[in-house]
């Protein structure tokens, strides 16, 4: 099994590290020898505790050495672990009820938690070692489909969390065809950055150890600082990772722009060779300026119930597309354009606790699973238009995409932060465009004006009514606009500026 030897896997390479730096700039370094004896020895304590294969197990937390410490020790004792998404952060009283609700043999949490006096028996902290605590057996808990060997959250194709059932295969098929398009070696160092309980940070671990290289784990408030230090070779993320340099060339003036050419690019460490970004929209002219400062960002394209879809790689990219389907994939558009995928060796086999109501219309009879996205394929480069579920259909039944109304805004609209587009509560189209400056007054008439010129060229169902101008730094997690992803939350936003979600 592929994850089960992912600790055996460190043996080979001891003298490689992994390096973990928190929010006040203390770093933690651990060589992979370092890693192997910790993790036999947590393997030891947890055996000792009466876990073993087939035990669901959560893990819950803040990304640190604890949390992949956890997570590759179950692995390796064959429990299954559950990845707690890291916005639950309950205090010791509210432990208990995770426990139940996902039918938990035992749950580690990496941080002491206040009122720790009142942790469960089932509960222990891994800043309290050695770990000791008692299993409960739900007579209930799930019945994993085989070959199931983790399970984690995400928003999942149909846009609501899932519960999501990974398998030992599609995992290694993701670490494999990962190590070959990126031909990863052990000088790389892969930069971490999301947190742990989103699966994508997992498998770039995983990544790792499996080829040898070393991994940094950052956090996002410190990583423009941080990579400067650490010169990571390969950094994953989503748009925002790389919009913020984007604003800043495009806000200099011309002379600037030429003169400080590639140094613009020293933020992200003088090591870098491979930039990714997906899992948003992901502005072309954002893409065409890094690769003319010679920056080496693509695009590419996946989910976590499938793993990569399409990939854009050096020699074989085509800027504003999520680049060709990789090798296992077979891409189809169904009639109404959504992006429907046959997986040779899928990442998940269905849900479980949340979603599943939805899994028969995202994992299909024949094997083919939906997307939820919405494409279009030109010379075999798969390029994204939209979200199926954000599809705006008006009174009179008119079918609006509201990416490609954003789309032409971005191109027209440079150093805005971001824009959405979305009904306005009386079956009209409205923007909301967040600004630098919200102070910047000829911005925002700026902004108003140009749409209004777009609108006289546009059909009526297609104008936009309203216009919304509204200060970027509202645009975090915290605020609950943005998800753990950093994806704009479309209903969060509507029941910001409306009170309701369902408009």
């Amino acid at each position: 099994m592929f994850v089960d030897s992912l600790v055996a896997r460190l043996a080979e390479h001891p003298g490689q590290r992994m390096r973990f730096l928190a929010r006040d700039g203390s770093t933690l370094v651990k060589t992979y020898a370092e890693i192997h004896d910790d993790a036999r020895l947590l393997m030891a304590e947890l055996r000792d505790s009466g876990l073993g294969a087939g035990d669901l197990v959560g893990v819950l937390g803040p990304n640190c050495y604890e949390w992949i410490l956890a997570d590759l020790a179950l692995l390796a004792l064959g429990c299954v672990p559950v990845a707690i998404p890291a916005e639950n952060r309950h205090d010791a009283a509210e432990i208990g009820a995770l426990v139940d609700r996902y039918r938990l043999a035992a749950l580690l949490v990496t941080r002491a938690l206040p009122g720790e006096a009142g942790l469960p028996a089932a509960t222990a902290s891994l800043s309290d070692r050695p770990v000791k605590l008692d299993p409960v057996r739900h007579a209930d808990a799930p019945e994993l489909p085989p070959g199931v060997r983790t399970i984690a959250f995400s928003s999942g194709t149909a846009g609501t969390q899932k519960g999501l059932l990974l398998t030992d295969d599609g995992i290694a098929n993701t670490v494999e065809l990962s190590a070959r398009a990126w031909r990863v070696t052990p000088d790389d160092d892969i930069a971490i950055v999301m947190p742990y309980s989103n699966f994508q940070q997992r498998y770039l671990t995983y990544l790792a150890i499996w080829t040898g290289c070393a991994a940094t784990v950052v956090p996002p408030e410190i990583m423009f600082q941080a990579f400067k230090t650490v010169e990571p070779t390969i950094i994953l993320g989503p748009p925002s990772f790389f919009e913020l340099l984007h604003h800043r060339v495009m806000a200099a003036d011309p002379a600037e722009r030429m003169e400080r050419g590639r140094g613009w690019l020293s933020m992200y460490g003088s090591r870098v060779r491979l930039m990714y970004t997906g899992s948003a929209p992901v502005p072309p002219a954002m893409v065409t300026l890094f690769q003319e400062l010679g920056a080496p960002l693509y695009e590419l394209y996946g989910s976590t119930e499938i793993g990569w879809i399409a990939m854009n790689v050096p020699g074989l990219a085509r800027i504003g597309t999520a680049g060709r389907p990789v090798d296992g994939i077979t891409v189809e558009l169904g009639d109404d354009g959504e992006v429907v995928v046959r997986a040779e060796r899928p990442q998940v086999v269905g849900y479980v606790y949340e979603g599943v109501e939805t899994q028969d219309a995202v994992f299909l009879p024949d094997g083919r699973i939906a997307t939820g996205d919405l494409g279009v394929i030109e010379d075999g480069f798969l390029r994204l238009t939209g979200r199926k579920k954000n599809v705006i259909i008006t009174r009179s039944g008119v079918k609006i995409n509201p990416a490609e109304l954003e789309a032409d805004l971005e191109r027209a609209l440079p150093g805005v932060r971001a824009m959405v587009a979305l009904p306005d509560g009386a079956a009209l189209l409205a923007c909301v465009v967040w600004i630098e400056d919200i102070e910047d007054t000829a911005r925002a008439a700026e902004i108003e004006a140009y749409i209004k010129r777009m609108n006289a060229g546009r059909e009526p169902s297609h104008r936009i009514a309203t216009t919304l101008v509204r200060p970027a730094e509202e645009l975090t997690v915290e605020s609950g606009l943005l998800t753990r992803n950093f994806k704009i939350d479309r209903g969060a936003v509507a029941r910001a500026v409306w009170g309701s979600g369902d408009r």
